[in-house]
């Protein structure tokens, strides 16, 4: 699969509609009185500067992202990775990710980052994916501590079902880390089970496919998990900041270790929507009922933080598509050989 024009106007086009369909959202809610009356507030309260500090913050993410996946690369190519080219690699698989089912921008931009590095990219998609997974593991730890240790503004009848669900989230994000780091057992323990049954062949291949190309890598040590952890960490916090400066920018004030909760827990819980693309909405939804139960923002303050969320996520999308339209990203070894 190679990225092209195609892809990047699919794209376009998705962001288009995601646009329209917040737009008519916001007329919606606009044509009731309350609607129309917390509209107008907040209008009245946001500050433009905070709002811009706060799309800056969040994009600035991506060079964390980049930093996470160098650090997991083989140090003989690691000292020939630029971060900024590689983190225009990340704005495209986005960018493919949003406009195709699975994973596809995984495996586009690894293949990318292969031929720009002059790397196999079965090593660029293994240091990838591990990076992806400590990712998740990072985001479920802090969750999961930060419910254990910090008093946030949760409703007591919603405790325990918000416990349960950190509780599940933060155990499967780390043991996807875990398998992340062992991908022979994961492959041993998916021939033992669903590999047994043909029925089953359906969800054994691509948990097998996975680990194999976990470990496409050959083996990371400790020192290069431990700096992919540390970006990883560095990298939440920024788009943290950045989601509090945008709840800052309508008025809300915040609970700080609510809304590194909310952060986590939905970061963490994208593990379930990630094969799913267009399952923006169930994560918007979550995100937002978040901000207002253990955040303490106004419902109102909650759904426009989330709306700046994800406009800046389309603007990553956006960025992606005219990177490929313009030629700014090389092709892949398939599409080079084919033109040749």
């Amino acid at each position: 699969m190679t990225p092209d024009a195609g892809s990047a106007r699919q794209a376009l086009r998705g962001v288009a509609l995601t646009v329209l369909a917040m737009g008519l959202g916001v007329w919606a809610v606009a044509q009731s009185d309350v609607g129309a009356e917390a509209i107008a507030d907040l209008a009245r309260q946001a500050r433009p500067l905070p709002l811009a500090a706060a799309l800056l913050a969040m994009s600035s993410g991506m060079l964390f992202l980049a930093l996470r996946w160098r650090a997991l690369m083989p140090a003989e190519v690691r000292a020939r990775v630029a971060v900024l080219p590689l983190a225009g690699i990340l704005f495209v698989g986005t960018l493919l990710n949003y406009a195709l089912p699975g994973p596809a921008g995984e495996f586009v931009a690894a293949a990318i980052a292969g031929r720009r590095f002059g790397m196999p990219s079965e090593v660029a998609l293994a240091a990838s994916m591990h990076g992806r997974f400590i990712g998740l593991a990072m985001a479920g730890v802090v969750a999961g501590a930060l419910y254990i240790a910090a008093e946030m503004p949760v409703p007591p009848d919603l405790r325990p079902w918000i416990g349960m669900a950190t509780l599940g989230v933060t155990a499967l994000s780390l043991s996807l880390a875990w398998f992340s780091a062992r991908p022979g057992l994961l492959r041993r323990v998916a021939d033992a089970t669903t590999g047994r049954f043909a029925w089953l062949e359906r969800v054994h291949a691509p948990v097998a496919r996975l680990a194999d190309a976990l470990g496409g890598g050959g083996s990371l040590g400790a020192e290069a998990w431990a700096r992919a952890a540390g970006w990883a960490l560095a990298g939440h916090a920024l788009v943290i900041v950045g989601t509090g400066l945008a709840a800052v920018a309508f008025g809300g004030v915040p609970d700080p270790a609510g809304l590194a909760f909310t952060y986590a827990m939905a970061t963490a819980g994208a593990i379930v929507l990630f094969a799913f693309p267009g399952s923006q909405v169930g994560w918007d939804a979550s995100f937002t009922s978040l901000l207002v139960t253990t955040a303490g923002l106004s419902l109102p303050q909650a759904l426009a933080t989330a709306m700046v969320v994800r406009v800046q996520q389309l603007v990553v999308v956006a960025i992606g598509a005219v990177a490929l339209l313009r030629g700014a990203i090389p092709p892949t070894d398939g599409a080079a050989r084919a033109e040749g």
